[in-house]
């Protein structure tokens, strides 16, 4: 059985007086690629934030690869963790390249990292944008850019808060493909999805939250289901079998 890259006991926090998570219970093991679903504040990008140490959490609650993430230095997380927000300031005057190039700054060599940017830059299919500035591309062509940062950080674990957001259907389809195969060559995918047929088609698992708790986790087409989505959503939806792949109607 994989071992469990991320381990939540007891997780309770959020924002100053919102409290999002009482006593969380989760573990996520090495390899695959996992969704996380769930309405609007049920808690999918906040969950994310304390798998960075970007929200601070009491000890003893949340273990990456078996450490503390109290005890561990930002260094050392952004070593094994990598993380791409739906929300990326655009900030100075970098050109992709260099943008991509960040991604190694943890190990100190963005300056001898080519051959990691052009590679990260072929797998998002975006070499052609290579010299451009990031201030001048569109919000899709930004949102490639930041998945081959994440990427050239090169780690075992890659976190994505709604990496699809602004990309045409084309652009979509292409990113979730590279992720799965990401993830079959071993890297542990967590991804926060809004598109459930999205989401069953391209993810392993999947974690359903609600208000904070994790209502469903497991096998994607297990946790999915008509009276979940009926539940946690409050829509009816039919799931029918299309094209050889289930696909759900709402």
């Amino acid at each position: 059985m994989a071992e469990n890259v991320i381990r939540i006991n007891g997780l309770s926090g959020g924002y100053e007086e919102n409290t999002i998570f009482k006593n969380l219970e989760l573990s996520i093991p090495e390899g695959g690629f996992t969704a996380i679903a769930g309405p609007n504040g049920a808690g999918k990008s906040t969950l994310l934030k304390y798998l960075i140490k970007e929200l601070k959490c009491d000890d003893n609650s949340v273990f990456l690869m078996d450490n503390d993430i109290n005890s561990m230095r930002q260094r050392e997380i952004a070593r094994l963790i990598s993380f791409q927000s739906q929300y990326n300031p655009k900030g100075d005057e970098f050109t992709v390249s260099e943008a991509v190039a960040l991604g190694r700054f943890t190990y100190g060599d963005v300056r001898f990292s080519d051959d990691k940017v052009r590679k990260a830059l072929q797998m998002t299919g975006i070499e052609h944008l290579a010299d451009k500035y990031i201030t001048r591309i569109s919000g899709g062509e930004f949102q490639l850019a930041m998945l081959a940062r994440t990427i050239c950080q090169d780690t075992r674990i890659l976190c994505l808060d709604e990496p699809v957001n602004n990309l045409d259907p084309r652009h979509q389809m292409m990113l979730l493909k590279l992720l799965r195969q990401l993830a079959s060559e071993g890297r542990t995918i967590i991804c926060v999805l809004h598109d459930l047929n999205a989401i069953l088609w391209n993810c392993s698992r999947c974690i359903l939250l609600d208000k904070g708790n994790v209502f469903a986790y497991g096998e994607t087409k297990s946790v999915l289901t008509v009276e979940n989505i009926k539940t946690v959503y409050g829509i009816d939806a039919e799931i029918i079998e299309h094209k050889g792949k289930l696909t759900i109607i709402y």
